[in-house]
């Protein structure tokens, strides 16, 4: 933001903050917004941020943020700066950054003023640390990196523990979570292909740990072609493959919360999208081909028989899911379409839809609609349409992830639900909304950077809100809700529990294995028959052998130091006898059968009866179906399911460390410090230690404490 204010910051700078007698407020909504002097009597109106290395740190009402040498105030600022405590978010020695979130903040306060709500005070560093791991890491932080953070005196601190998170692999892993349930990433669709999407999920990886723009991203995916097996970004389209208005559909309300389903067969009844706009958007999509469903036959002709398995075919399945555009769109009206503007099996021509007038920016419009009528044929309607639909001049497009980002870490999204956003003006603070969306167009769609920008914000770093929302409630953030985690967050968390900050050590390779046991070329020219069949026992001896057996996993064989399928060990009788086994990057810690690695990095989605499944992770057929709804089963598996097993046993990270402690009260505060990231009360505590005394082991008490409600809620 240096050099201009957006309309935004504008507009809210320009609005009236105080009523008469009112108390002056920062713009993140401090009480100690107090005029300061330097030695040469000049002033400036500033909230504190911390006095740090000589140096005090003042942000104005606009949001910026200065670092003044401690000598340069008047003597009396200089004794108050010294002494006085600062309030909100302390030091960020970004000051664009700083200034950009709170520009946020003065939004959210606007949006509370106006109903009459107060903010919520700040989080204690306790309430803090737990939760910002969790929204930036997907984990809940181990007890030395909580300790560390408590015992920092720095100013600074929560500025740098978000710095630290955004750049880690736990951010990755986090990430690629919510990613993988919005876009309906799983392993097996066996009902159609028999085919794996590792090349997809690990194309998808990549770009997160390599920090792409998500414009970029998401236009890959539109526009990408070949093989799935070369190219992993086909896996979206392929996904949907066969299924050109359905996979309209999703990608219309994903990318850009239009609600266009019911448009899919009428007229929309309630949103501004008829049946013939549905159409010819799909229409860019009308000279695509997303499976070869008769590849093998094109190649072999009489001879496929011969090859007819379910072997051979699932191999020239495997190689037939292929996008690739031909030169004439041959989309048309569905057979009972019911309107004056077109006929039924009436061909359709491609058109982009346009926004209000108020959104709609008009150059990026005309430029993809320039390129749409100088096309010499219809082989890159895709490539037009991904341009136009990914570009930062499209409002609907940022506005939809930075829509679902806020959600991600505030419980609630400014407009609800995050696939709908046909009018954005229908929500609690629109102003917020169309804000949010301007700020991931500056930041270039950089979603480290987005929610970087979000947890500096004071909004974030207040205390939740614990009570119920009723349906259809209008929230104005008082502060994030309480919410349960995610069935990856929690799972995540007993792994961390288990073997602390190693969980993001073992990373999940499949793609090359499946490559090499199933690619082959599908010229007809280059292949022979017997030379197919010699791929095929290829396949079945080793793909088979090892993806499915080992996970794509692998050990060493030590006779001959050759790499061979990893079979998990069979679980001890005695949990006495059990231990955790180390991981490393090409094999995940194991006990009790459980693969000791992050959600990211197990079977998408796991079996049913897995903790994940069990805590609601999606069975990714529908988008955004994670669900952090309780069940019964979900308290047998916190009472005495596999995880539980594995946290409260003796070689866990969490009990051994707790173990090492010399007193009572230290092996309380352990666990304490561990699973809430806070001591105990002298409450707790004195009833911890009255049940170590009365033969409770620390097993048991490590039993009681993963069994709290605290223990699986964010707070």
């Amino acid at each position: 933001m240096k050099g201009r204010l957006s309309l935004f910051l504008a507009v809210i700078l320009a609005a009236p903050l105080l009523a008469p007698g009112q108390t002056p407020v920062a713009p993140d909504g401090n009480t100690n917004f107090r005029q300061w002097r330097n030695n040469k009597g000049q002033v400036v109106e500033a909230t504190f941020r911390g006095f740090e290395n000589g140096k005090v740190y003042l942000q104005t009402r606009n949001g910026t943020m200065y670092e003044l040498p401690l000598s340069s105030l008047s003597a009396e600022d200089q004794k108050l700066a010294a002494a006085l405590k600062p309030e909100g978010l302390g030091i960020q020695k970004n000051s664009a950054l700083a200034q950009a979130a709170a520009a946020i903040d003065r939004g959210v306060l606007l949006g509370l003023q106006k109903v009459g709500q107060q903010p919520n005070a700040l989080a204690s560093d306790e309430q803090f640390i737990r939760r910002v791991y969790l929204d930036l890491a997907g984990r809940i932080p181990t007890r030395e990196e909580t300790v560390a953070f408590l015992d920092n005196q720095s100013a600074a601190k929560r500025a740098g523990v978000i710095d630290n998170l955004v750049n880690s692999d736990g951010f990755n892993s986090h990430i690629y979570n919510y990613l993988a349930d919005m876009l309906r990433i799983l392993d097996d669709e066996e009902a159609i292909t028999a085919a794996k999407s590792y090349s997809y999920q690990e194309w998808l990886k990549a770009q997160l740990a390599a920090n792409r723009p998500w414009n970029h991203v998401v236009r890959d995916m539109m526009a990408a072609d070949g093989k799935l097996l070369h190219n992993g970004a086909t896996g979206y389209l392929l996904r949907d493959r066969g299924m050109r208005l359905d996979n309209l559909s999703l990608t219309l309300s994903t990318f850009l919360g239009a609600n266009v389903s019911c448009a899919q067969c009428h007229d929309h009844p309630f949103a501004d999208w008829t049946q013939r706009q549905f159409y010819e958007m799909a229409a860019f999509f009308g000279a695509s081909e997303t499976y070869q469903k008769n590849l093998g036959r094109s190649i072999f002709g009489s001879q496929f028989a011969e090859v007819g398995t379910v072997a051979g075919r699932r191999l020239f399945d495997i190689n037939a899911l292929t996008v690739t555009d031909h030169t004439k769109n041959d989309l048309t009206l569905p057979h009972d379409y019911q309107y004056e503007d077109g006929k039924p099996r009436d061909p359709v021509s491609p058109k982009l839809i346009t926004w209000s007038k108020e959104e709609q920016k008009m150059g990026y419009f005309l430029e993809a609609e320039a390129k749409l009528k100088k096309a010499k044929d219809d082989s890159n309607l895709r490539e037009i349409f991904a341009d136009w639909m990914t570009s930062p001049e499209n409002p609907r497009f940022a506005m939809t992830i930075a829509n679902r980002l806020w959600k991600l870490v505030f419980g609630v999204a400014v407009k609800e639900p995050v696939n709908d956003l046909d009018d954005p003006t229908a929500c609690a603070n629109p102003l917020l909304l169309k804000h949010l969306a301007n700020e991931m167009a500056r930041l270039k769609f950089d979603l480290r950077a987005f929610m970087r920008l979000l947890c500096n914000t004071q909004t974030y770093q207040r205390e939740a809100v614990t009570r119920e929302l009723a349906l259809g409630e209008a929230y104005h953030f008082p502060g994030p809700i309480l919410r349960r985690m995610t069935a990856e967050q929690a799972w995540d968390s007993c792994v961390t529990l288990a073997i602390g900050n190693k969980v993001d050590v073992f990373k999940l390779k499949r793609a090359k294995i499946y490559f090499d046991a199933n690619e082959f070329d599908t010229d007809p020219t280059k292949i022979t028959l017997e030379a197919f069949k010699e791929k095929m026992v290829l396949t079945q001896k080793e793909s088979e052998t090892r993806i499915r057996n080992g996970g794509g996993l692998f050990d060493v064989n030590p006779k001959n130091g050759k790499k061979r399928p990893w079979k998990p060990a069979k679980r001890a009788l005695e949990e006495k006898d059990a231990v955790i086994q180390e991981g490393g990057p090409d094999r995940p810690a194991l006990m009790q059968d459980l693969a000791l690695a992050r959600a990211s990095e197990l079977r998408q989605p796991e079996r049913e009866d897995h903790f994940l499944r069990m805590f609601g992770q999606s069975a990714r057929l529908i988008c955004d179906s994670n669900n952090v709804e309780g069940s019964i089963p979900q308290v047998l598996m916190l009472l005495n399911g596999q995880a539980q097993a594995v946290v409260r046993n003796q070689t866990s990270l969490v009990h051994a460390t707790a173990a090492q402690q010399a007193t009572p009260e230290t092996k309380v505060d352990s666990l304490y410090l561990s699973f809430f990231s806070r001591h105990p009360t002298d409450h707790e505590m004195s009833k911890f230690k009255d049940a170590l005394a009365a033969g409770l082991t620390l097993a048991d008490l490590t039993w009681v404490l993963f069994n709290s409600r605290e223990f699986i809620f964010v707070q």
